[in-house]
């Protein structure tokens, strides 16, 4: 598990992670919980959304900058997903794999 970004608040941590997830990455937020005790304490106590498989890293990362609109170029190419029979990249408009047939999987919410 490796940390993507940290939030301003917990509002951008959340519109981020459900972004991520609609792109078949499962992420989660870290340090929600302690947004009440701001000014409390010395660590840092901002929210940030964290990758749960590292491998996803890096996509992870790119869909950030769009996320961001820092990188508008990649957009186009991160509209796809990852059939989990075959690992064939398809477009996302497609909800069936076009090599092996097996439906697109259902984000986690």
């Amino acid at each position: 598990m490796k940390q993507i970004y940290s939030a301003r608040d917990l509002l951008e941590a959340q519109l981020l992670k459900d972004f991520i997830l609609d792109h078949q990455i499962d992420v989660l937020i870290k340090g929600d919980l302690l947004l009440g005790a701001i000014g409390e304490l010395p660590a840092d106590t901002t929210p940030s959304v964290w990758v749960l498989d590292d491998d996803e890293y890096d996509r992870a990362k790119e869909l950030v900058l769009v996320f961001k609109g820092r990188d508008k170029t990649s957009q186009v190419e991160l509209t796809v997903w990852k059939c989990l029979e075959c690992d064939e990249l398809i477009e996302s408009q497609f909800s069936e794999c076009w090599k092996c047939g097996k439906t697109r999987p259902v984000k986690n919410e």
